[in-house]
C-alpha cells in the first residue's frame, strides 16, 4: 500500500496545523481546508483514504458537507471521522440526521481536544475496519 491520504476540514486553522503534524507523523500525506466548500472541492479532485470533518463551521456546516458527501456516489464510502467539541454533540441528533437523508453515520468521532494517540486509534480503527460503527473515541 502507498501513501495514505486525508484530507482536514476545520476553520480552526491551530487545529488542521496540529491534526496535519499528526497525521504526517503517522505516514499520511494531508491536504487542509478551512471551510467546506473548498474541503469539498479538494474531496473532489482527488479522493482521500479519509475525512476529517469539523462538526461546527461557519457557513455550511461538517454535518452539511457530511450529507452532501454521502449522497454523492464519489465520495459515499470515503470514510468521515467528525471532529468534534462536547458541546457540539448536544442537540445533534445522527438518528434523525441518518433517518432524513437515507444515509449511514460517521464512521468515527474524536473529541476535542485533541489526544494524538486517541486520534490515530479511531483513524486506524475505521481504515482497517476494526472500530464500531459510529463509534465515539474521547480524546
Amino acid at each position: 500500500m502507498g501513501i495514505r491520504t486525508a484530507v482536514v476540514i476545520d476553520d480552526e486553522v491551530d487545529l488542521t496545523t496540529f491534526l496535519s503534524s499528526i497525521l504526517e507523523e503517522n505516514g499520511f500525506s494531508v491536504r487542509v481546508a478551512n471551510e467546506a466548500v473548498s474541503g469539498e472541492q479538494l474531496i473532489l479532485e482527488s479522493p482521500p483514504d479519509i475525512i476529517l470533518i469539523d462538526l461546527m463551521m461557519p457557513g455550511r456546516t461538517g454535518i452539511q458537507l457530511f450529507v452532501k458527501l454521502r449522497a454523492n456516489d464519489a465520495t459515499r464510502d470515503i470514510p468521515m471521522v467528525m471532529v468534534t467539541g462536547i458541546k457540539d454533540q448536544i442537540g445533534v441528533n445522527w438518528g434523525d440526521i441518518v433517518d432524513r437523508y437515507r444515509t449511514r453515520r460517521p464512521d468515527g468521532f474524536v473529541e476535542k481536544p485533541i489526544d494524538p494517540e486517541r486520534l490515530m486509534k479511531v483513524i486506524n480503527g475505521v481504515l482497517s475496519g476494526d472500530a464500531a460503527d459510529g463509534e465515539v473515541l474521547h480524546g
